[in-house]
């Protein structure tokens, strides 16, 4: 058979009798991972990324001599004259799109799977056919994403040759290749770890933007609340503050009139004789009362009943809750057919007596009493 030369490829190639041509070449097949849900997930973005990624997949195919010869929606077939051409266009692949996987953000990533064989093909109107052309599409289809894939053929003839290293897989029947096939597969597999790390990663910025609104939602409700309430607690203490004020003022102004106004914290007597009688008792406090107040700043206070003899913090606490300087007491007792009023005035800043006086009563006539008072606020008071 005669040999010719392909003008495009350079390939050496064999013509035969249907008018197709025979050759050996490494058929290099790749294919999109997830491609469908991609597309479903966002059409705009994934034909985008794809068409961008097929500039870098495109550029270093040819750049070590390939040709790409099918490009059936996201998958790539090209064939290479070299085997360890094809198979660093492979590395070189997955090495740029892992780059560029580590720099997106979102779910939208482009990764391929990639497997390699070396044989024998048919090549008819610039289209390859063959089993080693499906042997390659198949060994694409087992890899795992990132992952390169390569028959016993091709590892013979790259090993030592690359620099990555390639491990024995087993001997795998593939779909609708009649002999079992040795594989070998690269040891990169970065894209599979890198995606989920990078969909890992995507979750973690997120939940981090997420915690960080929440918190500055939350500091604004709290700066919001804080400063409200801060507002309103210095208006209502600026309020309360002009009310004290205003107490002040009054309490001074009416602490003025009290420096005016001598109280005097008159108990009820004590009445220990049935011989004088509660009404009498009751006349005896009025004027004592009227007698104290007449025509002087004098005002008393009727106090509750106390003991005979008021010891002084007794007194100084009766005089304190009634703002009194001078406390009064009395008891009325009958001696020799007699009835008799023991009067003593305590001064309220000591708590000491100052005065003890027995008087006696005559009837409902007080004048005795009333000379007694009257004398008591001329010389004491006075």
């Amino acid at each position: 058979m005669p040999i010719i030369k392909d003008n495009k490829n350079l390939f050496t190639l064999e013509k035969t009798s249907t008018g197709a041509t025979r050759k050996m070449a490494a058929i290099f097949a790749a294919d999109v991972v997830g491609y469908s849900k991609l597309m479903a997930e966002n059409e705009k973005l994934t034909l985008f990324r794809l068409k961008e990624t097929r500039k870098t997949t495109d550029a270093i195919i040819q750049s070590l001599n390939g040709r790409i010869f099918s490009t059936a929606g996201d998958s790539i077939m090209a064939e290479f004259a070299s085997p360890v051409d094809a198979v660093e266009a492979a590395i070189e692949i997955q090495k740029k799109i892992t780059k560029n996987i580590s720099e997106i953000t979102d779910n939208i990533i482009i990764e391929f799977r990639m497997g390699i064989n070396l044989g024998d093909i048919m090549v008819q109107d610039d289209n390859l056919y063959g089993d080693n052309v499906n042997i390659a599409a198949r060994l694409e289809s087992i890899s795992k994403p990132g992952e390169i894939s390569v028959s016993e053929k091709v590892y013979q003839e790259i090993k030592n040759k690359v620099d990555i290293k390639f491990k024995f897989m087993g001997t795998k029947k593939l779909k609708n290749i009649s002999e079992k096939i040795n594989i070998y597969m690269s040891s990169i597999h970065v894209t599979e770890k890198t995606t989920e790390e990078k969909r890992f990663n995507i979750k973690k910025v997120l939940l981090f933007f997420s915690i960080l609104i929440l918190i500055l939602i939350t500091s604004l409700l709290i700066y919001k609340i804080y400063f409200t309430e801060k507002i309103n607690y210095n208006q209502g203490a600026q309020s309360v503050i002009e009310n004290l004020n205003t107490a002040e003022n009054l309490q001074s102004s009416n602490a003025q009139t009290a420096d005016k106004t001598l109280k005097i914290s008159l108990m009820e007597f004590q009445n220990q004789t049935s011989n004088f009688s509660s009404e009498n008792l009751n006349s005896l406090m009025e004027i004592i009362n009227t007698t104290l107040s007449e025509k002087d700043a004098i005002s008393t206070i009727r106090s509750p009943e106390g003991s005979e003899n008021l010891n002084p913090p007794e007194v100084m606490l009766i005089a304190t809750e009634a703002n009194s300087a001078f406390v009064i007491n009395g008891l009325v007792f009958s001696e020799k057919n007699n009835n008799y009023l023991s009067i003593k005035i305590y001064e309220a800043k000591r708590g000491s007596m100052i005065v003890s006086k027995k008087i006696i009563l005559n009837g409902n006539n007080f004048e005795e009493v009333i000379k007694f008072l009257t004398l008591f606020k001329k010389d004491v008071i006075n």
